[in-house]
């Protein structure tokens, strides 16, 4: 175990940058934790793999042969694929952010009016049950334990998953440290993200249109037809049930493959609102 242990930590050291990854992503795993999940996780998916191709392919020696080497091929991808889920976290963080990046400026920007200075503007804001709340607090609990407000503005930009948040962030600092005024700030920042917004839902209306096409055609129509004139081509030629068999899951495997891709597809590729 202990040699493990250190080849986990080995791991670790070639990537420092998970430290920041998982503090961006609001995980409670350290690097190690990640790392070992990591591991473990390609273990059994690559276990699970090879048992399906095993069991479906047991009495084709030759093809289990391939399908055992297809799914040592697979290990370094699928290690790859986990290790690389942070980023996955950390763009879906990003993306509620953003959702919710007009009503923090707009709410700091009616507290600032309001006479309220923006430390306690951020101190009330944390307080709500929304994304950015729970970014703000981390930020809050920074000023609270003894930073100064633009220390952990900055902090907050260094760990922040958004980048138009994080924009904002350093705005804010920099204006306090200058003694530039907040509201003014403030409104910029509003005027230029609603353009942006529009910007984004109009790049995306022109998208939508063609990735709609594309997944019925590679989606619906292409596998339809495929499975029915394989179907009719199997009546003509010799293939044993177990082959039919074999063939079929493979299909079924791929076609729920395409459909995951291209749920993911449109999921990201939306803008946020």
């Amino acid at each position: 175990m202990g040699k493990f242990e250190n080849y986990i930590r080995s791991i670790v050291q070639k990537h420092p940058e998970l430290i920041t990854k998982l503090k961006k992503a609001a995980s409670k795993q350290t690097s190690f934790q990640y790392i070992y999940q990591t591991i473990t996780m390609t273990a059994l998916t690559s276990f699970a793999f090879g048992f399906i191709v095993f069991m479906a392919t047991k009495k084709f020696p030759l093809i289990l042969l391939g399908g055992m080497g297809f799914v040592f091929f697979l290990i370094p991808i699928i290690y790859k694929f986990f290790l690389g889920y942070i980023d996955v976290q950390i763009t879906k963080k990003g993306r509620e952010l953003d959702g919710d990046l007009l009503f923090i400026s707009e709410y700091f920007l009616v507290s600032l009016e309001s006479g309220l200075p923006l430390g306690n503007a951020i101190q009330e804001f944390s307080k709500l049950n929304r994304p950015g709340a729970i970014f703000f607090k981390k930020i809050y609990t920074e000023f609270r334990t003894g930073k100064d407000l633009e220390a952990s503005l900055m902090e907050g930009a260094k760990n922040c998953p958004s980048e138009s948040l994080k924009v904002l962030l350093k705005r804010l600092k920099d204006s306090l440290s200058i003694g530039v005024d907040l509201k003014m700030v403030l409104i910029n920042f509003i005027e230029e993200s609603a353009e942006k917004k529009v910007i984004e839902i109009q790049g995306y209306s022109k998208k939508l249109n063609p990735l709609v096409m594309m997944y019925l055609l590679l989606g619906i129509v292409c596998p339809s037809l495929g499975v029915t004139f394989f179907m009719l081509g199997a009546t003509f030629i010799n293939l044993t049930p177990q082959g039919l068999k074999l063939i079929l899951i493979v299909i079924f495997l791929t076609m729920f493959a395409f459909q995951y891709v291209a749920y993911s597809g449109f999921k990201f590729s939306k803008a946020t609102l």
